[in-house]
């Protein structure tokens, strides 16, 4: 292929990348706990596509020619979204390190920051998905007394009685080493990959390496709507550039068959 070829079609398929992460960002953006995706570029070089060895003489060096752009979706932006206030007095948010448990469809632990709860009719606390987060508790559910669940500040989950609080168990966090190996799985939540599992940690045994939360609460989704319109106003510019290159290359090399 054609080096202007290759370069404006590897332009167009990444600024294309870059367009649906920012509208897939944009449409998460009032979920709860949500975080937005990033996309990184790097060149491509022509050895990255062509590496046939016979082609080179034993002393040929990388020249390190251009042959476009590659894109990849790899990364995830772990900052802390807005609050909002909630009516549930169950909701909370994390202020500082750490995620919440939840059980995916396999029964494996996988981790978000959705605090949006709920108590369901089973009086397990729920996210705002419906999935049950892990609770340590100390008294069974079915043995609770009557009165209002609260959630305090260390993640202790109490009952409110006219004779006083009883505490009922505890919501843990959880993290592990490197955040951002955390591989997004869908329904706001990440999966904890092989080799981080070892490092995985929660707040009950170590309650010196989280955050606190904040009740009353809830971390909306950290996606930036003004900034995010404005990349995307940048990747349509970038596309269409990358696009007038094709035109423009089919032109050149129209001409140029012309006079051979």
């Amino acid at each position: 292929m054609r080096i202007p070829y290759s370069i404006s079609k590897s332009g167009l398929k990444a600024q294309q990348n870059k367009l649906d992460t920012i509208a897939h960002n944009i449409s998460n953006s009032g979920t709860a706990g949500y975080k937005q995706k990033t996309v990184s570029f790097r060149e491509l070089l022509v050895n990255d596509i062509n590496e046939q060895d016979a082609l080179l003489s034993g002393n040929a060096n990388n020249l390190g020619l251009n042959r476009g752009v590659l894109s990849s979706t790899n990364g995830t932006d772990f900052s802390a979204g807005s609050l909002v206030q909630s009516e549930e007095n169950l909701s909370v948010s994390v202020n500082g390190e750490g995620f919440f448990g939840v059980r995916n469809e396999a029964g494996d632990l996988v981790l978000t920051r959705d605090g949006n709860f709920t108590l369901d009719e089973n009086k397990q606390i729920v996210n705002s998905r419906g999935q049950v987060v892990e609770t340590n508790l100390t008294i069974p559910a079915d043995a609770w007394p009557e009165g209002e669940v609260q959630v305090g500040s260390s993640g202790e989950i109490f009952i409110q009685t006219g004779e006083g609080q009883i505490n009922v168990g505890v919501i843990p966090l959880y993290n592990v080493e490197n955040p951002q190996a955390l591989i997004p799985i869908g329904d706001n939540n990440f999966t904890i990959p092989p080799e981080q599992a070892g490092t995985l940690i929660n707040s009950i045994e170590n309650p010196g390496a989280f955050g606190t939360l904040l009740t009353g609460v809830y971390e909306n989704s950290n996606v930036d709507l003004a900034q995010s319109f404005t990349d995307m106003i940048m990747a349509q510019r970038a596309y269409s550039l990358n696009a007038q290159v094709t035109r423009s290359t089919d032109e050149i090399y129209s001409l140029i068959n012309q006079f051979t």
